[in-house]
């Protein structure tokens, strides 16, 4: 198989550097004061909107850009080189709303795909992470819809989001369903924000669900549904993890190579000496192999 880039893969990775490049420079901003004011977030927005890079993994008619899954790796990757995860400011639906009722699709998908809402994934619980079907959070059936009780842990952009997308066990059965769930509806309470060690654009905070009343056009995707959906966006969601960790190494290699030319001692470049080299070169076949190993992934 032939992995060079066409013309059309060559356009999106000129164009999601340039989108990078703008956004750098608000790099320092975001370490020096971990996230970034209101300001910076419109501007950016706009800069997003402007490149047609928003919502890569939405089709063309709802207003995405409609990129196979091979062309949204080589987007992420040129995002991935972005300290501070800024990477995240160029907005990428959760996938599972592919799944919206049309009515759905018109109140939260369309006005995320134009940058006027955004949504988080609501999963992760105190026993239940990378095993959804452990989850303790329950949706109890009432006459006119349902009533959320639980909560939920590391809710990645939890605190920038307007809506959240709930995994919740339903009915008597406990039935694995998404909700979608406006944040400020009553009984949603944000209780602590988790401190990290890395600087995050936005922040994974946790969530408790007290009596939340919502009606039955909450539902995404039909009851029972929320688990494949839920594992069809890990999928996805690791597999673009992997594109933007090598473009954040492509990054640190040359910022890594270029100090090494630049930095003397004993009366040469560092980058004379063999081990320096031999280090450098070792990133540079790690980086080549994870890029093409995921560019098969995605070409898969």
């Amino acid at each position: 198989m032939d992995f060079r880039l066409t013309a059309r893969q060559k356009e999106l990775k000129d164009s999601a550097r340039g989108l990078t490049d703008f956004i750098m420079k608000y790099e320092l901003d975001c370490e020096e004061n971990n996230g970034l004011p209101a300001q910076a977030h419109h501007e950016i927005r706009d800069a997003v909107l402007a490149s047609g890079l928003q919502a890569v993994n939405m089709p063309a008619e709802w207003g995405g850009a409609g990129l196979t899954i091979l062309e949204q790796a080589i987007v992420q990757e040129e995002l991935g080189r972005l300290t501070g995860a800024l990477w995240d400011t160029v907005w990428r639906p959760a996938n599972a709303l592919r799944f919206c009722t049309p009515e759905q699709r018109e109140r939260y998908l369309v006005p995320v795909i134009r940058g006027r809402r955004r949504d988080c994934y609501a999963v992760t619980e105190r026993d239940a992470g990378s095993d959804p079907q452990a989850i303790a959070t329950t949706a109890a059936r009432t006459q006119d819809g349902w009533v959320l009780n639980g909560e939920k842990w590391f809710v990645t952009v939890g605190d920038h989001a307007d809506f959240m997308i709930v995994l919740a066990a339903a009915g008597e059965e406990g039935a694995p369903t998404l909700f979608l769930v406006d944040k400020e509806t009553p009984g949603i309470e944000m209780t602590r924000v988790p401190r990290f060690m890395h600087t995050f654009v936005y922040e994974h905070p946790e969530f408790t669900f007290t009596d939340v009343r919502v009606g039955d056009d909450a539902v995404l995707g039909g009851v029972g549904n929320g688990y494949d959906i839920t594992r069809s966006w890990f999928t996805e969601e690791r597999l673009m993890i992997a594109a933007r960790t090598t473009g954040a190494a492509e990054r640190a290699l040359e910022l890594a190579r270029d100090w090494a030319v630049e930095r003397r001692q004993f009366g040469s470049p560092i980058a004379d000496f063999q081990l320096v080299q031999g280090m450098l070169a070792d990133c540079a076949v790690d980086i080549a192999v994870n890029r093409a190993y995921t560019h098969q992934v995605a070409w898969e």
